[in-house]
């Protein structure tokens, strides 16, 4: 049985990561290229098997650099904050003539 990611914080999470991986990428290195494209497969998919994919991906990276990409979805994360919060309603009052 297949799971499906409908959550917008969990998938904006994951989007969220997978842009910190492309500013830290560097070239040649195997893992963060096998990473990007778990997290870009996950983005697509949107599917739990995806996500826990690109979850191990994640794993096997060097630990500094995986303090990178930390780092950096944590700057991204504060640019978006408020994203995906709950935005207030607006209502629109008419006058009623008689």
């Amino acid at each position: 049985m297949q799971h499906w990611l409908d959550d917008d914080a969990a998938l904006c999470s994951i989007e969220i990561l997978s842009e910190a991986v492309e500013r830290t990428c560097v070239p040649g290195i195997l893992e963060l290229r096998m990473l990007r494209n778990a997290l870009r497969e996950a983005v697509k998919s949107k599917t739990t098997e995806a996500v826990k994919t690109a979850f191990g991906m994640f794993a096997r990276v060097d630990r500094d650099y995986r303090r990178r990409i930390a780092h950096e979805a944590l700057t991204l994360a504060a640019q978006q904050k408020g994203r995906f919060a709950p935005r207030e309603r607006v209502v629109r009052r008419t006058r009623m003539v008689v």
